[in-house]
């Protein structure tokens, strides 16, 4: 059990610095806000991507009349020196310029090969220079391949020294010295009736006999974001999840989807969007579907299927979060936690620093979903614990995607 609630204090204890962005309100998820007006949120959505309106219906039938605004329209894009950017040319432009120019000859060859890439990038300097032309520095692995020369530019990547790793020198590292354990008799009969002892998902084989204690097999009254978890709460979900997975039929899933940008219109709309706005699934998959449900208007029947076990839609979607993250801290790997410990002593703060602002603050809403994924108890991760097998079986048939929401862990 030490193992688990190590990671769980770190997380927990993690305090976001001055500097950095706050986005822990933007993870928040009012279930009980009422539903807008999404037939007038539709046209507005729709109205973002209409360029221009041709007024007619089939291109064989556009009337006698030449169209004098379509000519305007078309004679002032035509004289003027205004660029209109691409899709992704200013996250393009951004990673180019964070890389190191040594890297340039490798990938300039190919972004002048390839279609689409916008002028700008083509010509800014060093990249400009690259234009069919093969790299000078080759990896010495590959020096003496013939019609090298030939290669897919896609490839020339492969062709830098710096990306074979038998080709960085290896920093000497002292030799570790084992300091000498003291001599301990070895009794293998203890160590075998021990593991025997412990049931698969369980711990001290207390589920094996069936003597929990009486609080486990109490329900929550009164569930909030903040209400501990039981035993019994945690078994009430993992039964609904059969029902869930009989909701997610491919004809609901399209409803759930084609809200999915009319949610995000209006929350940037109202200032409470992040600049990843996908990441408020993945903290909290369970609210996030539920909000889903109720925009769809799909509660009814959702409700039907969670009902066998006492569950409103609310409910659900808050013991199935809280349910979530608790499983998540028990399986969390040590890169991430890795991870979360180099962000707290700021080793990541010099390198996006570098970068422009929409970037930073992408990168910092990133690592802000990171922490907040975690954001659990020691009561909700020993209830998670006890029923692990459990969940791990009723999960498994969602894959990497609950319903609609990313499902990682």
């Amino acid at each position: 059990m030490k193992k688990y609630i190590l990671p769980l204090v770190l997380l927990i204890s993690f305090t976001v610095q001055a500097e950095r962005p706050d986005f822990s309100e933007f993870f928040e998820v009012d279930l009980d806000a009422p539903v807008p007006n999404l037939e007038k949120l539709q046209q507005e959505v729709a109205a973002q991507y209409e360029i221009y309106e041709p007024r007619y219906v089939v291109s064989w039938d556009m009337g006698p009349v030449f169209d004098k605004l379509w000519r305007s329209t078309i004679t002032s894009f035509g004289t003027s020196e205004q660029h209109l950017k691409a899709a992704g040319e200013d996250e393009l432009t951004t990673a180019i310029l964070s890389l190191d120019k040594a890297y340039y000859p490798y990938i300039g060859p190919f972004l002048h090969s390839s279609p689409g890439i916008p002028e700008k990038i083509l010509n800014m300097p060093g990249i400009k220079e690259t234009k069919n032309k093969f790299p000078d520095r080759i990896a010495p692995q590959l020096a003496d391949v013939e019609d090298l020369e030939f290669l897919s530019p896609f490839l020339y990547i492969l062709l830098m020294p710096e990306m074979w790793p038998e080709n960085h020198k290896s920093l000497e590292k002292p030799q570790k010295r084992l300091a000498k354990r003291p001599k301990t008799n070895y009794n293998p009969s203890f160590y075998k009736n021990l593991i025997e002892a412990i049931p698969e998902g369980g711990y001290g084989g207390a589920n094996a006999r069936g003597d929990w204690p009486i609080s486990d097999h109490l329900r929550t009254l009164k569930i909030t974001k903040t209400s501990p978890l039981t035993t019994a709460d945690v078994k009430a979900f993992a039964n609904t999840l059969g029902g869930v997975k009989a909701f997610a039929t491919p004809e609901n899933i399209v409803k759930l989807t084609r809200v999915e940008p009319l949610i995000d219109y209006f929350e940037l709309t109202n200032g409470t969007a992040l600049p990843v706005n996908t990441l408020k699934d993945v903290v909290n998959p369970c609210q996030r579907l539920a909000l889903k449900i109720k925009w769809a208007g799909l509660e009814t029947e959702f409700s039907k299927a969670i009902a066998g076990d006492g569950f409103n839609l609310k409910d659900w979607a808050i013991t199935c979060d809280k349910t979530v993250k608790a499983y998540r801290m028990i399986n969390v790997s040590d890169a991430k936690m890795a991870a979360v410990r180099q962000y707290q002593k700021g080793l990541y703060d010099v390198e996006i620093g570098k970068m422009d602002s929409k970037t930073q603050s992408k990168l910092y809403a990133t690592v802000a979903s990171l922490l907040e994924m975690y954001q659990t108890n020691k009561n909700d991760v020993e209830e998670a614990l006890k029923n692990e097998a459990l969940l791990k079986e009723k999960f498994e048939p969602f894959g990497t995607i609950f319903v609609t929401s990313p499902l990682d862990y």
